[in-house]
């Protein structure tokens, strides 16, 4: 019997490659180390505009939407939340066109958004956080806070073309980096109410001024 030979290359490159991969599903496309979405510094982000509206979902590095866990909250349409009355902590959404429709549910692991403009509204492409590429972003979700009786929104993420789903934690705080909500969380049974607009983050990134109506969710 031939003695086996192990080729000590290959292991050492297959062990490196497993340490160093991601194990937060939901840190795509931006970087595993990093607490916060694709751009933070509007003055040091390179973008450029897409001409014409995106109209196919992308699908080469696409989250994994997929979640076995059932919902256990769906968000009912606020009929009586006034956004004129809310303290933005981004751009002031409130004046712009409600153009489509949102459906949030949570699950065990994730927040989903559906809205119908999600292949629709232009891109624009700004630098992965790696700087080694640029990602299409074409909408952020908005969390409304109470706070004292004083309501608070702002942004949380920057959603890629044909992607509604990010993972629960992404509502948190250190998502939003705005006081007074820097280092808030949601609590189980709290209030909340979601919004999708164009990009409405930074002043600088901006594409279509049109928005979704505010959605009541008791966070589960």
């Amino acid at each position: 019997m031939k003695p086996i030979k192990f080729n000590l290359t290959i292991l050492i490159v297959g062990s490196t490659l497993l340490l160093a991969g991601c194990s937060d599903n939901w840190c795509w496309p931006f970087d595993c180390e990093s607490s916060s979405s694709g751009v933070e510094t509007p003055d040091t982000v390179a973008t450029t505009a897409t001409a014409n509206p995106v109209t196919e979902t992308q699908t080469t590095n696409a989250v994994a939407e997929t979640d076995t866990a059932s919902t256990v909250a769906t968000g009912t349409t606020a009929t009586d939340f006034d956004l004129s009355r809310a303290t933005f902590l981004h751009t002031d959404v409130s004046g712009w066109s409600q153009t489509t429709t949102l459906s949030v549910e949570l699950s065990a692991n994730q927040i989903c958004l559906y809205y119908d403009k999600t292949n629709s509204w232009p891109s624009v492409a700004i630098d992965h956080t790696s700087g080694t590429r640029k990602i299409n972003v074409n909408a952020n979700p908005w969390v409304f806070v109470n706070r004292g009786g004083q309501w608070y929104g702002g942004t949380f993420e920057w959603l890629v073309v044909g992607n509604q789903c990010r993972g629960k934690s992404t509502v948190n705080g250190d998502h939003i980096k705005r006081a007074p909500l820097t280092n808030w969380s949601p609590s189980v049974g709290e209030e909340l109410y979601f919004m999708i607009a164009g990009l409405s983050r930074f002043a600088a990134i901006g594409n279509v001024q049109e928005r979704s109506q505010p959605v009541k969710v008791i966070w589960q």
